[in-house]
């Protein structure tokens, strides 16, 4: 019965979403800009999660928040797995960011051990310039290069359902990119944009 009702809830998020236009001449350009305030994380004992880098196969699964703060060497391993592994370096992961990775699966119905698999975390400056001047939808200030955004998929769940339960949550930027089924979320100004 569970699974039924999050079948319907996600077909209704769908259903809701299939208006607006969509062009390549969108492409990265802002749709909306939100204001008011931000959302704050769910108030809970403890957060786990799971992440894996799918392309290295790099895996961690740990609780990051118990009794009231964030474990330092939980976050430490976060930060590993996010690195920039065209640049190797390892930034520091704001972790309110995680936090709203755990609450969209909490959202979703999902249990604890869905794993999110990671395609971009934290970017070097000279990464995303690089990426910028391959024409790849990167902005200039983007805020993986203060490792406040993130790009994920979790495996057969449909991105834009993901992207559509993020941006009921207030938190930041959302946006889907269809042609690789993932989902960019940030802890920054609560906006969303068009992507290929």
């Amino acid at each position: 019965m569970k699974r039924f009702v999050l079948v319907l809830m996600v077909l209704g998020v769908l259903g809701g979403c299939s208006g607006g236009e969509r062009s390549s001449g969108m492409a990265g350009k802002l749709v909306k800009q939100y204001g008011g305030e931000k959302t704050r994380p769910d108030k809970v004992a403890e957060r786990f999660v799971v992440l894996l880098h799918p392309h290295s196969g790099e895996k961690v699964s740990l609780t990051y928040y118990e009794k009231g703060r964030y474990d330092a060497k939980a976050m430490q391993a976060v930060d590993r797995l996010f690195r920039d592994r065209n640049a190797n370096v390892t930034g520091k992961i704001d972790p309110e960011l995680i936090d709203c990775m755990v609450d969209i699966r909490t959202r979703l119905g999902l249990p604890p051990t869905v794993v999110f698999e990671i395609l971009s975390g934290y970017r070097a400056n000279g990464t995303n310039e690089q990426l910028r001047a391959a024409g790849k939808q990167a902005a200039k200030e983007s805020l993986h290069k203060y490792g406040l955004a993130v790009d994920f998929r979790i495996k057969n769940v449909n991105g834009k359902a993901i992207a559509e339960i993020a941006k009921t949550m207030q938190r930041g930027g959302v946006s889907f990119y269809p042609s690789s089924n993932h989902v960019h979320v940030d802890i920054g100004n609560i906006r969303t944009w068009a992507t290929r």
